[in-house]
């Protein structure tokens, strides 16, 4: 059986899984109460939730009688999924982060009708869910865009970031609604469910310096790459990788000026998130799940929609020309500083990039990336097993790294 049948046969699993739970009636009936009784139906065929079926999550049309469409926002169920209470802080805050777009920015964002967490005693769905507006456009294909189209998109993405710019915050983490108060915001721990520490009941943050919030991060994958609790292939390759980038952390924030300000940063920019008109009109941004605050370095970074995706998993840090000609936009603007963080945006995409569960299997590649990671901090250019066997000797004393090391080598025996 062929990979895209049993992908296939795995996503109506999902899909029928996620019928079941919801109770239509009920939905219905809590979207028609929000606009004063006016009946509605909503669309959970196979069909329907598969052609807007994401990664995590699964969209069905809500139909007014007169009219107005929304869209309902579930959650998918799996295996991998987090525990629930990880879950519901998760759409805690992606609520309240397009609420706070919605009403304290110009953004195209959709707003916000009514959502609630599955653990909710008044939410009798069957699920989590948030009903919101539904934008008329479609998901932005950078790749397929022509030079000019990407210009237009270019010149808006500026704007989005410069308004993006007028809202800063004094904490690294993710906006959640004030508990004493709804209608306020404030940045509590990150939303993510990888760092999220469930013994002590409470998100990882928030950060008053983007170095302390970052080594956080990393130390707490660490911990979990040494439980075995994520990073299944070559464990000590994994840990060495990301021991390394507490070695080189102070590189990336020098500037202590940029350390009392964070910026919204949106979590997966490859480009579908921004949704389009036909005449390359950004009518919506969507898809703020997993928003966190940032320095100002990652805020201003190019989005990786703009990047040379081969050569950058082949270790390469040249800037694609989109990325080149963004910095420019920038420059136009009179904005160099926001025209450097573009042009420098490598360090911080890098460090970033391929942490925990994300981190490659196959070693060419899991090479490859680290390679990049030590170019992009200007580290002498040496192969992986050279920088690898010098690296288990400068921490031999680590306990969890030979712990991991006698592991990986049980599991290259015949």
């Amino acid at each position: 059986e062929s990979y895209s049948l049993q992908y296939a046969a795995a996503e109506l699993r999902e899909i029928d899984q996620l019928r079941r739970r919801v109770d239509v009636s009920k939905l219905c009936s809590r979207a028609s109460t929000i606009r004063q009784g006016i009946p509605c139906t909503v669309d959970l065929s196979n069909k329907q939730l598969s052609a807007m079926m994401g990664n995590q999550n699964c969209h069905a049309e809500i139909t007014f009688k007169d009219g107005m469409k929304w869209i309902a926002r579930f959650r998918l169920t799996r295996t991998t999924s987090p525990p629930q209470e990880v879950r519901d802080f998760i759409i805690r805050s992606e609520a309240a982060t397009m609420t706070y777009l919605c009403q304290h920015t110009s953004l195209p964002v959709p707003r916000i009708f009514d959502w609630s967490c599955e653990s909710d005693p008044e939410n009798n769905v069957g699920t989590s869910y948030i009903l919101m507006e539904k934008l008329d456009g479609r998901p932005l294909d950078w790749r397929v865009a022509t030079v000019a189209q990407r210009e237009k998109v270019m010149q808006q993405m500026a704007d989005v970031l410069l308004e993006i710019e007028r809202h800063p915050f004094d904490f690294m983490g993710s906006l959640t609604a004030s508990p004493q108060d709804s209608t306020q915001f404030e940045v509590q721990g990150l939303a993510q469910h990888a760092t999220y520490q469930l013994e002590a009941r409470h998100a990882l943050g928030p950060f008053s310096s983007p170095a302390d919030g970052s080594a956080a991060i990393i130390r707490a994958y660490l911990a979990m790459i040494a439980s075995g609790e994520i990073v299944a292939s070559r464990p000590a390759d994994a840990y060495l990788t990301h021991y390394f980038r507490l070695d080189i952390i102070n590189q990336l924030w020098t500037d202590a000026t940029t350390e009392s300000q964070f910026f919204l940063k949106h979590p997966d920019d490859k480009g579908d998130h921004i949704l389009i008109n036909d005449n390359f009109d950004i009518v919506g941004i969507i898809d703020w799940e997993w928003t966190r605050t940032v320095s100002r370095e990652e805020a201003f970074s190019s989005p990786s929609m703009m990047w040379p995706v081969a050569k950058f998993y082949a270790g390469a840090n040249e800037l694609a020309p989109d990325e080149l000609r963004f910095a420019e936009v920038f420059r136009e603007r009179g904005r160099e500083d926001l025209s450097d963080y573009i042009l420098k945006s490598r360090k911080v995409q890098r460090f970033f990039f391929a942490l925990g569960s994300e981190s490659p299997s196959d070693t060419p590649t899991f090479a490859s990336l680290f390679m990049g990671l030590t170019r992009a901090f200007n580290y002498e250019d040496e192969a992986w097993g050279q920088w690898r066997n010098s690296a288990l000797d400068r921490w031999r004393d680590d306990n969890e790294l030979q712990k991991l090391v006698r592991q990986q080598d049980r599991e290259k025996e015949p």
